[in-house]
């Protein structure tokens, strides 16, 4: 039984990118916006987010599976879009990624997630956020759940913690659960699920 189901995943966030990206393109740069407090366009670019950590997890034959992540994230603020008001914001996200596979055997993993990021003040420059995302992926290792190295998709959602440490810049950390598999299009489709925390750093322009 498959802990994830992939393909509603996949269909939710890209249809949920097909059908903003419209309003993006139109969306009037003209403004100045300030990446943590403004919100004056219905869709506008929100910050740039450079990540890496750790993931963990278990392969069949008691292997462990390692990754060191590096990704570049995209922050869209589409509050007014959403027609969401008040300190809170959504946010929609495009993050590719270089992974660097280091257990069992040493591969990568690469491709580009789509989704969204809902954020909520605690205090004075600290916000806890809520995230989910999918998208194609290479995977480069050979597996038992997977087969032959090739193409999957990865999806993923956790939760985290931002602080901002200056107006334009804030830390960012998170956890993050992931599950690979190929949405059934081959076989073996067992999929494999990992954990990852990640830290990182974003700027607003």
């Amino acid at each position: 039984m498959r802990i994830v189901n992939v393909k509603a995943i996949v269909a939710a966030v890209i249809f949920s990118g097909l059908f903003l990206f419209p309003r993006i393109s139109s969306a009037d740069s003209s403004t100045r916006i300030h990446a943590f407090t403004d919100r004056h366009q219905s869709v506008s670019f929100n910050d740039l987010t450079f990540s890496s950590g750790y993931v963990w997890g278990e392969l069949k034959g008691d292997e462990d599976l390692e990754i060191i992540p590096f990704s570049v994230r995209v922050g869209l603020d589409i509050n007014d879009f959403a027609g969401i008001h008040g300190d809170s914001s959504l946010q929609l996200g495009i993050e590719p990624f270089v992974n660097t596979i280091i257990a069992p055997d040493r591969g990568i993993e690469a491709g580009i997630n789509i989704g969204l990021r809902y954020m909520t003040p605690m205090a004075d420059g600290v916000s806890i956020f809520g995230e989910i995302s999918s998208g194609p992926a290479y995977f480069g290792i050979d597996t038992v759940e997977q087969g032959d190295a090739g193409f999957n998709f990865l999806s993923q959602f956790g939760a985290g913690l931002q602080v901002e440490l200056s107006r334009n810049m804030a830390f960012n950390t998170a956890y993050r659960f992931r599950h690979l598999s190929n949405a059934g299009f081959t076989q073996p489709n067992d999929g494999i699920n990992t954990n990852a925390i990640i830290a990182g750093l974003s700027f607003s322009y």
